[in-house]
C-alpha cells in the first residue's frame, strides 16, 4: 500500500472523527434542550454529602455516622484505608486520574458491546455511578448515558475526589434494603463501617455489582468466590499486602441472619440537641457549615461500643436485649453515649434505682433519719398498699442494710415518714414531674424516666448535691464565630452532709449490697441497681453511679429473663467499662465535708434494743455532728444523782479515775458549763431548767447522760425527786 493510499485512509479517519466530534457536540447542546435531560442539582447531591463538623473533647473529628432520613452516614475518615480503596480498585481504578469519565475504559467498552451485538457494559466511574444514584434511572438507554457523564464532569468540578467517594459509599445499595456502606455493615455484620475486616470490606464491595447474587445470605458459595476475586484484584492493586490478603482468605464469613437492632450512637444526640439549640432540621443541620464542640471522650465511646457489641444478653424471645447506656462528666456533660434495640431510650419505670434519690436523700437532707435509724421491716399495709420484700424480711435493721440490700419495706416507711409532697418537691428540683403514691419508693414513677433523666438525678449526688442539665454540645460556631456556648448553673438540691451521707451509703452498696459487682480496690464506687418485673420474667434492668470523676447509667430492657437483674448484667458491663476507663487514671476518693463525724456503734444494742450506744469495737456509720449520738457503751460503774426538793436542786457525779465530768446547764436563754465542787453542784431555782452531763476520758467523751427537766414551782409546798429520772450504775 503506497504512502499516498496511508494519506488519504488518515484524512478519511480525521474527518470522520471530526464529523463525530461536530455531531457529538451538536446532539449534546441539543439533548441539554431536551425535556429529557436532567441537569445537575447539588442540592440531590446534598442529601448524601454532609458539611457539619462534630468534635470531640479533645478536639478531632468525631467520627461516626451522622443520621439522616432512614440511613446513616460515615464519614471517609472513619474507614479503614482497604475497604474504601477496595471500592476503587474494583469499581474505578483510575478515580483518582480521570476527572469523570474514564476514556480508556469508554473505548473498551464501546468495542465490547460491539462486539457482543449489545449494550452490556457501561464503563460507569464512581463519579458517574453516584450522579446515576442520585439524579438518574436505570434505564440503559444512550441519552441516559450521555446525560450521566455530562454531570459526572460537572460533579467532579464542585468536590475532591475525598468528598465524591465518601457521598458514593454512603448512597450504595447492598441488598436488604441497606443503603450505605454504614447501613449494610450493620445489617450484615452488626458492626459499624469503621470496624470492617478486609474480608468483610471485600465481601460489601463484590456484593454491589448484584446483591442478590453475591450477598453471604443469599448464596454463601457465591459470596466467597466473587469476595476471592476482590481480594485478588484488592492485592494486585495494592490496597493490601499478602499477609493481608492470605488471612482475609482463609478467614470464614460470618455474617448476621437475624434482624440487628436499631441503634443510637452518640452522634445521633448531638444532632437532635443542635437541631434544637438552632431550630433546624437534621437535613439542613447536616448541609451547613457549623463546628459543634462536644464532651466526647473518644476513648470511652468506644470502649462502649467495644462491650456492648460484645454484650450477647439474651431476652426471652432469643434475641439481643435492648440497653441504653450514658457516661457523663459529674457536670452533666456527657462523655459517651450508645443505645441498642427498639426499647433503649424510652421512658419506663426505674426500679430500686430510684430509691436514693426520691427517698434517701432526701430524708437525710431533712434530717428524718440517720444512716443508722432502726426500722423493722416486716409486712405492712399503708392503707391498702401492700409492698412485700423479694427475699423475705428482716426484722429490726437500719437504714443503712436496707440501702445496700434494697430492701422496700423500709423505703416505703421512709418515704411515708418523709412525705409525698417532700419526695415531688426534691424529685421536681432535678426535673421530675408527676404526682406519686407510696409505690414510688420502689420506683414506679409517674410517666416513667429514660436514661437521661436518671443520669442527670445521679449526677446531682455526684456533683455535691448540684443538679445540672445532662447535655452532649459545648460550643457550636459558624463562619463568623461562636454562636452558642452552654453555661453551667447547678441548682442546689441536698446539702454537703446529707449528700454525702447518701454516697456514703451507695459506697457501701457497691462494697456489701447489691452492686458489688462493681467493686473495685483501686477507686471508689458508689452505686445503686433497680430492677423491673414479676415472676414470670423482668422488663428492666438498671445500675445508675458514680465517682468523683463521672456517673453512668447502665439500662437492660425488653422482655428479659429472670436472672438479667440490675446486679447482674448491667452491673458486670458497667463494672468492665470503668476498669476500662480508669485503667491508666483513677478516680480520687470521695471527701468527708465538715460538719461530718464517722462513729462506731454497739451492734447488739443497735439491733437487739434499737439503742444507738458508742463503742470503739462496734459498726462504722457517719453522721451529721448535730444529729449524731452521744451515749456510749460503758465497761464501768458510776453514779449520777440528781435531787429537786422545794426548788433547791443538787446534782452529784461520782468520781471515776481518770474520768472528768462535765455538767451542762441549760436555760432559755442559753446553756453553760457549770462549776463543781467534789462532783457536786447546787443552786435554788428560780426557772425551768434542763441539765446533762458529759464524761471524759483521755480527752475524749465517752459517755453523754439523759437530759434531766427540772421545774420551777412557785408554790414552796411542793416538792419534788427526781432521782429515777438520771441514774447509771
Amino acid at each position: 500500500m503506497t504512502k499516498k493510499i496511508f494519506r488519504w485512509i488518515a484524512i478519511i479517519l480525521s474527518a470522520v472523527l471530526v464529523l463525530g466530534v461536530l455531531f457529538s457536540i451538536a446532539y449534546i447542546v441539543k439533548f441539554k434542550k431536551d425535556s429529557d435531560f436532567v441537569a445537575f442539582d447539588k442540592n440531590r447531591l446534598n442529601e448524601v454529602y454532609t458539611s457539619l463538623t462534630v468534635l470531640d473533647n479533645d478536639g478531632a473529628k468525631l467520627n461516626e455516622p451522622l443520621y439522616l432520613h432512614e440511613y446513616k452516614q460515615i464519614p471517609i475518615d472513619a474507614l479503614h484505608d482497604y475497604t474504601y480503596n477496595a471500592f476503587v480498585a474494583v469499581e474505578d481504578k483510575r478515580f483518582y486520574s480521570h476527572s469523570g469519565i474514564d476514556f480508556k475504559r469508554v473505548l473498551g467498552a464501546i468495542a465490547h458491546n460491539l462486539k457482543s451485538g449489545g449494550y452490556k457494559e457501561g464503563a460507569s466511574t464512581i463519579s458517574q455511578q453516584l450522579i446515576k444514584n442520585t439524579h438518574l434511572n436505570n434505564n440503559k438507554t444512550f441519552k441516559r448515558k450521555i446525560n450521566e457523564m455530562l454531570l459526572a464532569k460537572e460533579l467532579e468540578k464542585n468536590y475532591s475526589k475525598k468528598e465524591i467517594l465518601e457521598m458514593y459509599l454512603n448512597t450504595i445499595y447492598f441488598g436488604r434494603n441497606a443503603y450505605g456502606i454504614e447501613t449494610a455493615a450493620n445489617v450484615y455484620f452488626n458492626k459499624s463501617a469503621k470496624d470492617l475486616t478486609v474480608s468483610e470490606s471485600a465481601i460489601l464491595c463484590g456484593m454491589i455489582k448484584a446483591p442478590n447474587t453475591y450477598a453471604p445470605d443469599k448464596n454463601a458459595e457465591k459470596c466467597k468466590t466473587r469476595r476471592n476475586g476482590v481480594l485478588k484484584i484488592m492485592l494486585k492493586e495494592n490496597v493490601i499486602n499478602e499477609s493481608q490478603y492470605n488471612e482475609a482468605l482463609d478467614s470464614e464469613i460470618y455474617y448476621c441472619p437475624e434482624k440487628v437492632k436499631a441503634e443510637k450512637t452518640y452522634t445521633y444526640h448531638v444532632m437532635k440537641e443542635a437541631c434544637k439549640l438552632l431550630n433546624m432540621t437534621p437535613m439542613q443541620l447536616a448541609q451547613s457549615n457549623f463546628i459543634i464542640e462536644t464532651y466526647c471522650n473518644a476513648q470511652t465511646q468506644q470502649a462502649l461500643l467495644d462491650l456492648i457489641t460484645q454484650d450477647k444478653t439474651k431476652t426471652s424471645d432469643n434475641t439481643l436485649a435492648d440497653i441504653s447506656c450514658v457516661v457523663t462528666n459529674n457536670k452533666g456533660g456527657v462523655e459517651a453515649c450508645y443505645f441498642r434495640g427498639d426499647t433503649a431510650g424510652e421512658k419506663r419505670q426505674v426500679g430500686s434505682a430510684i430509691k436514693p434519690i426520691a427517698v434517701y436523700a432526701p430524708a437525710l437532707n431533712e434530717r428524718i433519719i440517720t444512716e443508722a435509724s432502726p426500722v423493722l421491716d416486716e409486712a405492712t399495709d399503708f392503707n391498702g398498699y401492700k409492698p412485700t420484700n423479694l427475699g423475705g424480711y428482716n426484722g429490726w435493721t437500719t437504714i443503712k442494710y436496707a440501702v445496700a440490700k434494697s430492701l422496700n419495706i423500709p423505703a416505703v416507711k421512709t418515704l411515708n415518714a418523709l412525705g409525698l409532697d417532700n419526695a415531688k418537691k426534691y424529685l421536681n428540683k432535678m426535673g421530675v414531674d408527676g404526682e406519686q403514691n407510696l409505690s414510688l419508693a420502689l420506683g414506679n414513677v409517674t410517666g416513667g424516666m429514660d436514661v437521661f433523666s436518671l443520669a442527670k438525678c445521679y449526677a446531682t449526688l455526684a456533683n455535691n448535691g448540684e443538679c445540672n442539665e445532662v447535655r452532649f454540645i459545648k460550643n457550636i460556631y459558624n463562619d463568623q464565630g461562636l454562636v452558642y456556648t452552654r453555661e453551667i448553673n447547678g441548682s442546689r438540691v441536698f446539702n454537703s452532709g446529707a449528700n454525702y451521707l447518701m454516697t456514703d451509703l451507695l459506697i457501701n452498696t457497691v462494697e456489701n449490697g447489691t452492686a458489688k459487682k462493681l467493686f473495685s480496690s483501686d477507686y471508689q464506687v458508689a452505686a445503686k441497681t433497680g430492677t423491673v418485673g414479676s415472676k414470670n420474667g423482668n422488663s428492666d434492668a438498671i445500675i445508675a453511679g458514680y465517682t468523683t470523676a463521672n456517673t453512668f447509667v447502665v439500662w437492660y430492657s425488653g422482655k428479659l429473663e429472670n436472672s438479667v437483674t440490675g446486679s447482674a448484667a448491667p452491673s458486670a458491663l458497667a463494672n468492665k467499662l470503668l476498669n476500662k476507663m480508669y485503667k491508666d487514671n483513677k478516680p480520687n476518693t470521695f471527701t468527708m465535708p465538715d460538719g461530718l463525724e464517722e462513729l462506731k456503734l454497739d451492734k447488739d444494742s443497735l439491733y437487739t434494743d434499737q439503742t444507738m450506744l458508742i463503742s470503739d469495737d462496734g459498726e462504722r456509720f457517719v453522721f451529721e455532728s448535730v444529729n449524731k449520738p452521744k451515749e456510749y457503751k460503758q465497761n464501768y460503774n458510776y453514779t449520777v444523782n440528781c435531787n429537786a426538793v422545794k426548788n433547791d436542786i443538787t446534782v452529784t457525779l461520782t468520781d471515776v479515775e481518770n474520768h472528768i465530768w462535765k455538767l451542762y446547764r441549760k436555760s432559755k436563754l442559753n446553756t453553760q458549763i457549770v462549776p463543781m465542787e467534789n462532783n457536786r453542784y447546787r443552786e435554788n431555782i428560780t426557772e425551768d431548767l434542763e441539765f446533762y452531763a458529759e464524761l471524759y476520758r483521755d480527752g475524749k467523751i465517752v459517755y453523754t447522760t439523759p437530759t434531766v427537766e427540772v421545774f420551777f414551782s412557785p408554790d414552796s409546798n411542793i416538792s419534788s425527786d427526781i432521782l429515777d429520772y438520771w441514774y447509771w450504775k
